[in-house]
């Protein structure tokens, strides 16, 4: 039973298996920079797109002296820049899930290294336990209702609920004679509506990848 035991502990601690965790590490490293890098691009693609839009639609709005080429304009350029905020939104919202799960396994490495040489403990200043907030505290993430819209997919969802609100507010204006109070008002609502609906999805992205 001893030798079993030392032949284990041997194993386990051979420069093999530590090359194979190097290896993993640096694997799940990668990752994460190329998440980071996806949801970096798609969110410049996106945010400029929609600068460019706006950019036209004063001009439009200028040209036709706030006429019916204004509202037509607009009214078929916010769907296109809906939809593709729709799609940015859940690519940087997988990105950042899988950035986390990325950052769990390395965390889980961190815990091997620890489990063989607790002595170097002090040294190390991120957790090594996924299985609870720890992580996130280490960094100074703590769980809110604002932490959500601090992350690249809640800026996004931000953008894309003002882009609903403003749509809704020149739909009315352009189909009714609705007062500019109207309008406005039933702009606001569609936001936070559209807004409430992205922080639902993206906080329950995270509580299902708090389970996994």
């Amino acid at each position: 039973m001893k030798r079993r035991k030392d032949e284990q502990s041997l194993l386990e601690l051979s420069p093999q298996l530590v090359t194979m965790l190097t290896t993993e590490h640096y694997n799940l490293q990668t990752g994460r920079s190329m998440t980071v890098a996806d949801a970096n691009g798609r969110s410049t693609l996106f945010i400029g797109a929609v600068s460019g839009a706006l950019i036209a639609i004063a001009f439009i709005g200028q040209a036709s002296h706030m006429g019916m080429a204004f509202f037509v304009f607009s009214l078929v350029l916010f769907p296109s820049l809906l939809l593709m905020g729709l799609s940015t939104f859940e690519r940087v919202l997988q990105s950042g899930i899988e950035d986390l799960t990325y950052a769990r396994g390395i965390t889980r490495i961190r815990r091997l290294y620890l489990e063989h040489a607790p002595q170097l403990r002090p040294y190390f200043l991120l957790a090594a336990d996924d299985e609870s907030m720890r992580p996130m505290l280490k960094v100074g993430l703590r769980p809110s209702w604002w932490q959500v819209f601090l992350t690249t997919a809640g800026m996004i969802a931000a953008i894309n609920s003002v882009l609903v609100g403003v749509f809704v507010g020149l739909l009315l204006s352009a189909l009714f004679t609705f007062s500019l109070l109207v309008c406005t008002s039933a702009g606001v609502v569609a936001f936070l509506a559209a807004l409430e609906s992205f922080n639902a999805i993206n906080g329950c992205s995270g509580v299902a990848w708090s389970r996994t």
